[in-house]
């Protein structure tokens, strides 16, 4: 991602606090942060007990997203929170798939990719010559 969106996050959700202000009103603004931090925070919370620890050896992508999906709705603003959405839900990822940087790109490939050259074959030998 480039540096410029991170400096200019905080302005761009103060801009969209005051506007969702205006048309929604204070109280539901309040309350639309409120839910998406403790969605958050169950989203960071959940997953360290031993049928998490299970989903993380199968799905660790999955694991991966659901995590960074937390702390995206743990800070407050709405543009963290759609983005948060957005990585929740893999129908969605695609959205955010184009602004995560080429080389991490290429990790998630190479650790979801089944390599058939290291594929261990464990064989039991015969001695023909012994009889």
């Amino acid at each position: 991602m480039n540096i410029k969106f991170f400096l200019l996050l905080p302005i761009i959700e103060l801009i969209l606090f005051i506007l969702s202000g205006d048309f929604l009103g204070f109280f539901p603004v309040i309350i639309l942060i409120i839910i998406s931090g403790i969605l958050g925070i169950y989203l960071l919370k959940s997953g360290f007990n031993f049928e998490g620890i299970k989903h993380i050896s199968t799905n660790p992508e999955e694991w991966i997203f659901k995590k960074i999906a937390g702390i995206l709705l743990l800070i407050p603003g709405f543009v963290t929170d759609i983005i948060g959405i957005f990585i929740l839900f893999k129908s969605l990822r695609f959205l955010v798939w184009d602004f995560i940087p080429k080389n991490a790109k290429e990790y998630v490939y190479k650790k979801n990719r089944k390599d058939k050259n290291n594929e261990i074959i464990e064989v039991d030998y015969k001695d023909l010559d012994e009889k």
